[in-house]
Parts: C-alpha cells; structure tokens; sequence
C-alpha cells in the first residue's frame, strides 16, 4: 500500500499540534547536562590558598594561587599530595594598584584598583610560589570583573571582602562531567580574604609576597 504525500502545509499543522500536547519540561531540552546548577545566595562557591604578589615602589600588585574546594566537586582538586603543585585549579588577577589612603588610628588603608579575576583548569598542574605566571596556566574557564574595593590592614592580619561579577566562562570537564561557571553562579560571588601582614621572599618584578586564604560565596539574583 502506498502512503499518499502530504503538503507541506499539512506536516507543519501536524507538527504544532503535536508540540502543543507535549509537555514543557519535555520540549525545552538543553543538549549538555551540567554535573552542577546554580548555587542559592550566600552559599560557598569555593576555598582558595594564595599570595599577593607586591612592588612596594609602584604600589602594582598580583594576586595568584589554587582553588582548594569547588561546590559540587566531590572528587579531589589535586594530582597527588595537596599543594600549590598538585592544584587543577588555579587563579590570578590581571596587575592591579594598590593605592594608600590616609590610616585610621592604627588601621592602615588602602584601594584596591577595578579589574578582572580569572579560573584556570589545568590537567597538568604547574604552580609554582616562585613563579606566579603557572598560576595563570591552562584553560581560562571564568573571568570575574570588580570594581574599586577597600583593603585594610590591622596589626599582623588584613581583610578583603568585595563581590565580583561573571563577566564570561567556558564549559570545562573534570572527571568525566561537565562543568560552567555560568551554571553555577550566573549572578557573581563575593569573596572573604585573609592576608598575613609577615613579608615573604617575591619575585623578580615584585620584591615582596603576602600569604593568604580565602573563601567565596555565592551571588543572589534579583528575585
């Protein structure tokens, strides 16, 4: 038996009446299942260990380091014994100005310049305390943008809180499974950081390091 062809204007009809009786949650696939969906507010993102990087006569500054922890991510961060060299994931500012400000008693100031911050997946780990470029190796999977922020000193600790906006990311598989910053938090994060005030030995461009960690936490949106 043989089918009749139908008109094309007939297909077309058929097929909107089937979409019409489909469910929503069934028409609306995404072609890449992500491993993590967005965070709610307030929640961590990551933990991350670094080090400013610092030139005492320009007032120019780099943070660099490795992320420790990722929300989500249950397996381990590192190639072997945890450590700046082991780290898949690393981070570094682009140079940024630290900029004095008059003190507060004894509470040293300072601006810290607007700028980015970027993610690195690396497969093959490199970092290196004496080198802060291995830190900025790999694959950039997310740029965060901020703006001028405050930056005090107190005795032998500082503080640094400030929220960034995801300017860009690209899709990264660890471990089998498919990840994208822009699915784990599309609103930005804000950052908690604590730096020891004890200089270390730097590096060629910049003479002095400070040691520090930190944790980020999950932007809100707007509803």
């Amino acid at each position: 038996m043989r089918l009749k062809r139908l008109p094309i204007r007939a297909l077309a009809g058929m097929v909107f009446a089937v979409l019409a009786i489909v469910p929503n949650n069934l028409v609306r696939l995404t072609p890449v299942a992500f491993a993590q969906a967005g965070l709610p507010a307030a929640e961590v993102v990551w933990q991350h260990v670094g080090r400013v990087y610092l030139n005492p006569n320009t007032g120019k500054a780099v943070w660099a380091g490795y992320v420790v922890q990722i929300n989500g991510i249950n397996s381990s961060l590192f190639n072997g014994t945890p450590s700046e060299a082991t780290a898949y994931f690393t981070f570094s500012t682009d140079v940024l100005s630290l900029t004095p400000m008059r003190p507060n008693g004894d509470v040293a100031l300072s601006l810290v310049s607007a700028g980015n911050f970027n993610i690195y997946y690396n497969s093959s780990p490199s970092g290196n305390w004496s080198d802060p470029a291995t830190f900025s190796s790999g694959q950039l999977i997310a740029t965060f943008t901020r703006k001028e922020s405050l930056f005090p000193e107190f005795g032998p600790i500082a503080f640094h809180s400030l929220s960034e906006s995801l300017l860009s990311s690209q899709r990264f598989t660890f471990n089998g499974k498919i990840y994208d910053f822009k699915q784990i938090v599309p609103n930005g994060i804000t950052f908690a950081q604590f730096l020891s005030a004890t200089p270390l030995t730097g590096v060629t461009d910049y003479s002095l390091a400070f040691a520090g960690f930190g944790t980020t936490m999950a932007v809100g949106g707007k509803d």
